[in-house]
């Protein structure tokens, strides 16, 4: 899997310049994070998420707390950032080169002895449904971040693909869709089989791995994020910078605020939706029979 970003809307960023105390999506690939290359980590921390779950969020907290410095780093586009500054090539996620990519990342992309990685299931579909999956899975802390309100991580995650901005500040990582391209049926029907599938995927992994994660759900992090990378550091064994999460925390925007422009897309994806959802769910291919 070739990955190259410098035709898209990241190719004018300029990573020369240090970001603030609060790192967006961007920042938080670029070289300040990397560590000089020593040891692997030896512990592991996989956040499986859905888009619009707050886990960049979660990446920041636990950064600043000393676990880690998570990103998506089987994302083609971001892997292909960081690959360029290690020697490694652009295919990078392929089968026969990624076992040298993931060991870069264990020596350094670390923080207090942990390689964390948030990782959403089309990359793991991608990237890591073979022995490499295995091996990372392996031992790992794994956490499964979820939102339960289905409709509003829709209508946000549309508001995204509209702007193109993925993170809290308002930088565009992605080519904007049109609304015209986003609010009909179809459009609409896909984007949210996309969704349902990040989760949905992630659990029949669990089921037929073994695999038990810690469930944080999208406003528990909200209400109780100090509990939440508590949590997660007593899983790994490791201690919490409080100085450095307090800062992290004091910086951290709020969630909840509806703006009258979510309101409106809200109103508009409704509209749609509301024509045809449940026969959707009656016809769509995801409904089987008990077996």
């Amino acid at each position: 899997m070739a990955a190259d970003f410098r035709s898209g809307p990241l190719a004018k960023y300029d990573f020369s310049k240090p970001p603030g105390p609060r790192p967006d999506i961007v920042d938080l690939i670029g070289p300040w994070f990397d560590r000089p290359r020593g040891e692997p980590a030896e512990k592991t921390l996989v956040i499986c998420a859905a888009p619009r779950t707050a886990s960049y969020e979660l990446a920041r907290m636990l950064m600043a707390a000393g676990i880690g410095i998570a990103h998506e780093y089987f994302h083609p586009t971001y892997a292909g950032i960081a690959a360029p500054r290690w020697g490694l090539s652009q295919r990078l996620l392929a089968s026969n080169q990624i076992e040298q990519y993931i060991a870069e990342l264990r020596r350094r992309r670390s923080a207090g002895g942990v390689f964390a990685v948030k990782l959403q299931y089309w990359q793991y579909q991608a990237a890591l449904c073979n022995r490499h999956g295995k091996a990372l899975f392996e031992g790992a802390v794994v956490v499964h971040l979820f939102r339960a309100d289905a409709f509003r991580q829709l209508v946000s995650f549309v508001k995204a693909l509209e702007t193109g901005q993925f993170d809290f500040s308002n930088r565009v990582t992605d080519r904007p869709c049109s609304a015209a391209s986003l609010f009909n049926e179809h459009r609409l029907s896909t984007i949210a089989d996309f969704l349902a599938a990040q989760d949905s995927g992630f659990r029949r992994m669990f089921m037929l791995s073994g695999t038990r994660p810690i469930f944080v759900e999208f406003d528990q992090l909200l209400r109780e994020p100090r509990a939440v990378v508590e949590k997660i550091a007593i899983a790994l064994g490791v201690s919490v910078n409080n100085e450095g999460l307090d800062q992290a925390l004091a910086l951290t925007g709020p969630y909840n605020k509806q703006t009258g422009e979510e309101k409106d897309h809200e109103e508009m994806i409704l509209k749609v939706m509301r024509k045809f959802a449940f026969q959707n769910v009656a016809e769509t291919d995801v409904r089987r029979s008990f077996p």
